[in-house]
């Protein structure tokens, strides 16, 4: 875990970033008993898993971009929030199973589900084999909201590794997902915007009946790139997509408009209509 570059490269979490933006149990407390462990590292806006916790052991606080924190005192590893979390960024460790294992439950949202006594493979963050794993539990109640959260009886050693597990059926030859070819025509259903869940055929639309010319106003008429990633996913495939309706090689097709990374500002702060004085308006 020492070559870990972070978020920003890997696309996943550190175990140093993980630590600096929502703390990390005590060894004392891992022998207590299942806890907690949040690893959600970037300033969003998003708290469901705060209310989630009934034990009030989740803490964001005002403002909402902080990063969740555990008060491990409190939790006692009940998994309320494991589902909650609309980024799949919450998991439960329990170490004190005994005879060299522990157990982890994360979020699952893959078909087929497990059964339980299934024998499967673990995987890091990255998504990579750590070790094989025994299913001891699936929950799938309907409070889940289609989040199923499965837990794996791992080796003790790799209680702090494994983070989720192998999809049972991996689509074969043909089927599935695939990297689209540099010259390859998207199908109008393929979903360009994650973000806004947008599809190619709603660009295509945006560019041929709106006559859309650049990414910028293709956003306007069907927000594809006004989503969290700002058009970090899918600005480029816009582009392109605009040069095959346009004929206009890449060069000239003008990108969005992106807008800066801002903090939410509440309704009491922009209500709060204070009087500067002449040394602040000079200051300014």
């Amino acid at each position: 875990m020492g070559t870990e570059k972070g978020i920003i490269y890997d696309g996943y979490p550190s175990a140093e970033e993980i630590r600096q933006a929502n703390g990390w149990p005590e060894e004392e407390r891992w022998e207590k008993g299942p806890v907690a462990v949040v690893e959600c590292v970037q300033q969003i806006p998003c708290n469901p898993c705060e209310g989630a916790c009934p034990f009030h052991a989740i803490q964001i606080g005002n403002p909402i971009t902080n990063t969740p924190r555990v008060d491990t005192e409190k939790c006692v590893g009940c998994g309320m929030c494991v589902a909650a979390c609309p980024g799949l960024a919450i998991f439960v460790v329990d170490k004190s199973l005994g005879n060299g294992l522990a157990a982890v439950s994360f979020p699952f949202e893959y078909v087929p589900l497990p059964q339980k006594g299934d024998q499967v493979d673990a995987l890091s963050r990255a998504g990579e084999f750590v070790c094989k794993a025994e299913v001891i539990k699936v929950m799938n109640p309907e409070r889940n909201d289609h989040t199923p959260v499965i837990t794996l009886a791992v080796p003790k050693e790799y209680a702090d590794q494994v983070r989720t597990m192998r999809r049972l059926r991996l689509p074969e030859k043909g089927e599935g997902f695939h990297k689209a070819e540099k010259d390859e025509i998207l199908d109008d259903d393929v979903i360009v915007c994650r973000c806004e869940e947008i599809t190619a055929g709603e660009i295509r639309k945006a560019i041929r009946e709106y006559k859309a010319t650049t990414v910028t106003e293709v956003k306007r008429r069907v927000r594809a790139g006004m989503g969290l990633c700002q058009g970090r996913t899918c600005g480029k495939i816009v582009a392109r997509m605009i040069a095959e309706e346009t004929g206009k090689p890449m060069s000239e097709i003008l990108g969005s408009t992106d807008r800066p990374p801002v903090r939410p500002v509440s309704f009491g702060e922009l209500a709060a209509d204070k009087e500067e004085s002449d040394d602040e308006r000079d200051n300014v």
